[in-house]
């Protein structure tokens, strides 16, 4: 497929890719150097890039992905829905930095090397298990999955609603995507770490949110704070403290906590593959 089409199906802004091609041109030999890493899920050379060239090179890398991706028989729409992060994080970029182009490359590096996917509504990682602190003693004894062992990490893009059904399908669409195109890779659960497992959502959204739903979909094992990210979820980015509104309840739940000087945690589950 030709490169320019690739980009025009990514929805990505006319003018933002015509200036970061203009930086490929000008300087070829540099960006094959940085596509050879990109292509092995290694960022740390782009790192003091600015955004511009770092989509420069995220672009410049993407035809060769999706080479690999048909030598692979991957279909085109799973290409696309993966690659769909590349315009939300050129958005974070612009509302955290104010800045046109990508910040967080090391994301995006995992897409380029097939480390992710994403199936549906959830993004899928090839990872392995596991478990935060303070999972407790007896949640550790029961579970049946080894630290260390193979696993798959899901991860949950911005900007679509959180449906249960859509959740549920992409799961079981994730069961057969990796039978079919990596059956060398022997998993038995998928984990995520996330706020959205919070235990105390039931009490401020009721079970009938789909938030509570997706975390009872998980065996709860361990949490860690991880404030600066879920408030940055919940609020957005970029935010002055002073301005934040408590315009409904899961806002009003953080930010009486922030107030009160109390963490905010992200938790870790697990959840069998077969099921």
């Amino acid at each position: 497929m030709d490169a320019r089409l690739i980009y025009k199906k990514l929805f990505l802004d006319e003018d933002l890719i015509s200036s970061a091609l203009s930086l490929c041109s000008a300087n070829k030999k540099r960006f094959e150097k940085y596509k050879s890493y990109l292509l092995k899920g290694k960022s740390g050379k782009l790192n003091g890039l600015d955004a511009l060239s770092k989509l420069a090179a995220v672009l410049y890398t993407l035809p060769e992905v999706y080479r690999n991706y048909v030598k692979k028989g991957i279909p085109a729409e799973v290409f696309f829905d993966t690659f769909s992060d590349i315009a939300i994080w050129c958005h974070n970029a612009y509302v955290q930095y104010g800045v046109n182009g990508l910040v967080n490359i090391h994301w995006i590096a995992k897409h380029l090397s097939m480390k992710i996917f994403r199936i549906g509504r959830l993004q899928y990682e090839f990872s392995r298990f596991a478990v935060l602190p303070h999972a407790g003693i007896k949640n550790v004894l029961k579970c049946p999955y080894r630290m260390g062992e193979k696993c798959i990490t899901l991860h949950i893009p911005q900007g679509e609603k959180l449906d249960t059904d859509s959740c549920l399908y992409s799961l079981k669409s994730a069961n057969a995507f990796f039978e079919t195109f990596f059956p060398e890779y022997e998993y038995r659960c998928y984990t995520v770490i996330t706020w959205l497992l919070n235990p105390d959502l039931v009490k401020v959204l009721g079970s009938d949110s789909n938030i509570v739903k997706f975390g009872k979909m998980f065996t709860l094992l361990g949490y860690v704070a991880d404030s600066d990210m879920n408030e940055r979820r919940v609020f957005g980015y970029k935010k002055d403290r002073a301005n934040y509104v408590a315009d409904n309840a899961l806002r009003k739940y953080t930010l009486d906590r922030i107030k009160k000087g109390k963490p905010l945690y992200s938790y870790n589950g697990y959840r069998d593959k077969n099921i």
